[in-house]
């Protein structure tokens, strides 16, 4: 498989660079809607998405060999379901296509639950694209196109803020930034259950034609952002939550509690099973308090998590950073 060409000036020597930083955030479909199934299996969408100021970490620096590190905010390390790891099947595409040789370390300190419905596994690997983008000179025609065939929601993240995804999620267009932006926040809760295997496909087989839809209230939704005005929960749509309930054994608990603490009946995220809620940050961030009491906020994967969370712009969601290494003397000081 063969992707886009590379100048013939876009290497780098790998004893030139230092390690480099971006940000791997979180998304939520404001609205997701499944207009039918496809003659290939797949099933078509379209789905406005928001990328948040809930993120991992990715850092990529020199090394002989190839490693990929994943870890919680105190360095221990995440265990990744399998197939949900997604930067050693970037990292091994871009080495078939353009043959990188040389080794690299990534390291991702995960904030994002794992398996959520939040993007988190797809999110590192397009965090792991852009990185490779200026580690090894790739343009961004192969950034974007590794990114399709990595997985649908991969595309969503290299583009970054608000976007339209269509096809099965590969489509993606930047939509432009909203003056509402701003103000409006989410609360994002995700609750410890049972999941089935292959989750994603287990959602969309247990769909129905009755739930399918015509695109109509991303339409409606895309044209309220351009007008510069804040979804609200009437806004939200989400056609996996037509069988949520019944897929995922436990989530209308789950349900309960975050509709009791936040009177909003909340929206499933994704394929789930997170839930959230829109609307002004100090009344969310009060239902946070509350469902966090028991928790210990410095720990990753604990049960029954809730966020508050705001939209995070596309420069920020894109933008990649020369590491800072504490070992340097301070910028002006002599050697």
């Amino acid at each position: 498989m063969s992707g886009p060409p590379l100048p013939p000036d876009s290497w780098y020597r790998q004893g030139t660079r230092r390690s480099l930083w971006t940000r791997a955030p979180a998304k939520i479909n404001l609205s997701l809607e499944v207009l039918g199934r496809r003659d290939d299996g797949f099933h078509d969408l379209v789905s406005i998405a928001q990328t948040l100021d809930l993120y991992d970490d990715v850092s990529i620096e020199a090394a002989d060999e190839r490693s990929v590190a994943i870890v919680d905010g105190m360095g221990r390390p995440v265990a990744i379901p399998f197939g949900e790891e997604l930067i050693g099947k970037a990292w091994d595409l871009l080495q078939r296509r353009y043959g990188m040789s040389d080794g690299g370390r990534v390291e991702v300190v995960k904030r994002i639950p794992i398996a959520a419905g939040l993007g988190g596994g797809s999110s590192d690997a397009a965090a792991f694209l852009r990185l490779a983008g200026r580690w090894w000179g790739l343009p961004q025609s192969a950034l974007a196109a590794a990114a399709a065939d990595v997985g649908s929601d991969v595309p969503l993240f290299l583009h970054g803020g608000a976007v339209l995804m269509q096809g099965r999620g590969e489509r993606v267009e930047a939509l432009p930034a909203s003056s509402g932006a701003s103000t409006w926040a989410a609360l994002l809760y995700s609750p410890e259950i049972p999941l089935p295997d292959a989750k994603t496909a287990t959602m969309y087989g247990a769909l129905r034609p009755t739930h399918f839809s015509d695109g109509g209230r991303a339409v409606a939704l895309r044209a309220k952002l351009a007008r510069g005005e804040s979804p609200s929960m009437d806004d939200l749509h989400n056609s996996f939550d037509a069988v949520a309930d019944e897929v995922l054994t436990g989530l209308r608990p789950a349900r309960r509690r975050l509709a009791e603490a936040t009177r909003i009946a909340p929206v499933l995220a994704g394929a789930g099973p997170t839930l959230f809620v829109v609307g002004e940050t100090a009344a969310l961030a009060t239902a946070v308090d509350r469902l966090n009491a028991d928790n210990d906020p410095n720990l990753h994967g604990q049960r029954d998590r809730a966020w508050l969370v705001r939209p995070l712009a596309r420069d920020l969601a894109t933008n990649v950073e020369e590491a800072v290494d504490p070992n340097d003397p301070p910028e002006g000081a002599s050697s």
